[in-house]
């Protein structure tokens, strides 16, 4: 087999060759899957003597949430996810996840879209408004990506977008979180308003698959608009670490996404043992 050696600058090029064919999106989960967070839910757990409180990380409550011997604490879902709701700690708890490196298994593709400028969109059960998981966006920014690679975004998000034409490269960050982001903080109010779902919490994974039904229409609708627009594929991946997300996505991306978007190559990353693993969802 012949083979073909690249020079680094020719490299360089074919890499954005390929970059600019293919829109590359992506749609995140936050906890467990960017980012190790410390906030914990409030719970109860059955013993002998009764029902005692006992506060559960995220990754706990994924496997114990439909466990009868735990339940939210005084059955009341604005007291158990108080610290889910609230804006302060969330904050604080990105700040000290990042200070402690406790990155999860999609952090580095997180960064990677962050630093193309590639679209992206937050999807995650916590009960934010959506304007708080944007600063989280931007503390994690801010936080993790050194000088040269805050330049290297720029520089894409430039390339990218019209109107970013004599803004400042603060001004730069914010029109790109603002036009190629989307949170979908699905326990929110302001998630069930947007959509007209009613109460979304009793049921984040159907509230999930909503949230990616309309981040794919968006960056399939707004990709003329984009200065390089001369896109020969489309691809969207979706990262979560809660098995059953995971697998309901796969089986919506499956059945019903693989044929709204024929023209679209859909990627699950599946993060719940604490790796990742890639699922191509093939085409019929």
């Amino acid at each position: 087999m012949k083979k073909i050696v690249l020079t680094e600058s020719q490299y360089g090029r074919l890499q954005t060759n390929l970059l600019e064919m293919t829109m590359r999106s992506y749609i995140f989960d936050w906890d467990d899957n960017i980012l190790y967070m410390p906030t914990t839910i409030k719970m109860e757990r059955k013993t002998s003597l009764g029902w005692v409180p006992v506060d559960v990380s995220t990754s706990q409550f994924a496997n114990i949430r439909d466990n009868k011997d735990f339940k939210l604490r005084d059955d009341d879902p604005k007291i158990a996810f108080a610290d889910f709701r609230d804006s302060e700690p969330f904050i604080r708890d990105t700040e000290e996840a990042i200070n402690n490196s406790r990155f999860a298994p999609s952090a580095d593709k997180f960064k990677e879209a962050l630093i193309y400028a590639n679209p992206f969109a937050i999807n995650t059960a916590r009960g934010h408004k959506p304007e708080v998981l944007k600063e989280g966006v931007k503390l994690f920014i801010t936080m993790v990506l050194d000088r040269d690679e805050k330049k290297f975004m720029i520089d894409n998000i430039r390339k990218t977008l019209r109107q970013s034409k004599g803004l400042n490269d603060e001004q730069v960050i914010d029109l790109y979180l603002d036009e190629m982001g989307e949170y979908y903080p699905v326990s929110s109010d302001e998630f069930s308003e947007r959509f007209n779902l009613g109460s979304s919490a009793s049921n984040p994974e159907e509230a999930k698959k909503v949230a990616i039904e309309h981040f794919t229409k968006k960056v399939f609708d707004s990709a003329e608009k984009l200065v390089n627009s001369d896109y020969k594929k489309f691809s969207v991946g979706f990262s979560d670490d809660d098995l059953g997300n995971v697998m309901a996505v796969e089986e919506f991306v499956q059945n019903e996404l693989n044929k709204m978007y024929p023209e679209i190559h859909f990627v699950v990353y599946d993060t719940s043992s604490n790796g990742k693993r890639k699922m191509v969802i093939e085409k019929e």
